[in-house]
């Protein structure tokens, strides 16, 4: 078996990464559009926060997860550098769309449709980065590509913000939809077809496995299963912040919505960034320390830090206590996905990456983009009062120390795991 330590980059590793890492990106530009312009869509349509959760989360998420295992079956058998042109052109040109909207169903079936074509996004940019670093590379790859999901989100909160306030927020939306397509064209012109890494016993024509196998070796795998539930608990806590962080500093700090757009982007951006970018460095020290079979561990103190971050984000009494919160919470959470993910692609086969992948992002942003924004605005309406979004950001935290409690099993489980020992393949 060769040693994952003299495993030479595959050629054009390094350029392709940064392109994945712009789009992606554009695809939480994209995304998280929509968090900016709550206030503003909130008064033109004289909608509740719970139709704005609705809108932030579930409208988005639920056809990203109908749409995500197909891509995921995609992926693993079609060229994905091709794939990736065609749908980050197309969620561009639906973001943009979202401009024209005239009413809230109008803009929720738009909002469906950005969904529905970013559910191939990273399991795309996954399953190609997995061919392209080796395992013990694997980890920090994987940072430096979720960086984008903070950079993204910043250039979002501040630009959206800005544009928003002296422009429409529609044209915030024209203006955001505009990079993915220039992206889509570069990936064309530029972008190779990483070679798929191939198992043992397998050889180039050896199929990919049915999305019937794939799930019945997650569920079989503990270490898997319980990074893969893990995962999906997460989200639901470390969304929250982040989708209400510019409402939350209107409404309880007073601040304007470009002020909020500005803090909470440069938050985001800065120190989202810095811990995305240290989560995966972080994953591979402990991998080069402990062993592979330690990787969970890394995700597991994250998740606990998360927890204890985002109470005193939400609870904090005064702006710098809140800022302190929002910044750890930001480096914490961010840091948390590189590891995350690198357990899945490390622990299944090379060509169920696409597959699994797609699956735990379905369950993210259906289950934790989804319902995360939309449990927030349940428990502000039921709650009430100029002091109701503390309460709602405050009780999603709970699924963040929950999910660390996973990360613990995956822990005890890798420890027994073949896949996760260092040498072996994949």
């Amino acid at each position: 078996m060769p040693n994952t330590s003299t495993t030479p980059l595959a050629k054009g590793a390094w350029y392709t990464l940064v392109i994945l890492t712009l789009v992606y990106v554009s695809n939480s530009i994209d995304r998280t559009a929509m968090s900016i312009l709550i206030e503003p869509v909130k008064a033109e349509f004289k909608l509740s926060d719970s139709q704005l959760g609705l809108l932030t989360g579930l409208a988005f998420g639920l056809t990203y997860a109908l749409t995500g295992l197909p891509m995921g079956w995609l992926i693993d058998r079609v060229n994905r550098t091709r794939l990736l042109a065609t749908v980050v052109a197309v969620w561009s040109l639906c973001t943009a769309i979202c401009g024209f909207a005239q009413n809230y169903p109008a803009l929720v079936m738009a909002r469906l449709a950005v969904g529905a074509s970013e559910s191939a996004a990273a399991p795309t940019a996954m399953s190609m980065i997995a061919d392209l670093f080796p395992k013990n590379r694997r980890s920090t790859a994987m940072g430096v590509f979720w960086t984008s999901t903070a950079f993204g989100t910043a250039i979002s909160l501040v630009l959206g913000g800005v544009i928003a306030a002296n422009y429409g927020w529609r044209t915030a939306f024209f203006v955001a939809g505009a990079p993915g397509l220039i992206l889509a064209i570069l990936i064309i012109l530029t972008v190779r077809e990483p070679v798929r890494e191939r198992d043992i016993g397998q050889d180039d024509q050896t199929p990919a496995p049915s999305l019937l196998q794939t799930m019945r070796f997650v569920c079989a795998n503990p270490t898997v299963f319980h990074a893969f539930v893990g995962i999906g608990l997460a989200s639901l806590a470390m969304s929250g912040v982040p989708v209400w962080a510019a409402s939350f500093l209107v409404r309880t700090q007073g601040f304007t919505l470009p002020q909020a757009g500005l803090m909470a982007g440069l938050g985001v951006g800065l120190f989202g960034a810095l811990g995305s970018f240290l989560g995966g460095p972080a994953g591979d020290a402990v991998v080069r320390r402990w062993g592979v079979q330690a990787l969970p561990a890394a995700p597991m103190v994250a998740c606990v830090l998360a927890c204890v971050s985002g109470l005193i984000f939400a609870l904090g009494s005064s702006l710098m206590v809140v800022a302190l919160g929002f910044i750890v919470f930001e480096i914490v959470s961010r840091g948390f996905t590189a590891p995350a993910y690198a357990i899945l692609v490390t622990g299944v086969e090379p060509r169920m990456r696409g597959v699994v992948v797609s699956a735990v992002q379905a369950v993210t942003n259906l289950v934790g983009y989804g319902v995360g924004p939309l449990v927030v605005g349940v428990v502000s309406d039921r709650v009430g009062g100029t002091n109701s979004l503390k309460v709602g950001i405050a009780a999603v935290m709970i699924f963040s120390l929950w999910s660390g409690l996973h990360f613990l099993a995956a822990w005890l489980a890798a420890r027994r795991s073949e896949r996760f020992v260092d040498g072996a393949t994949a």
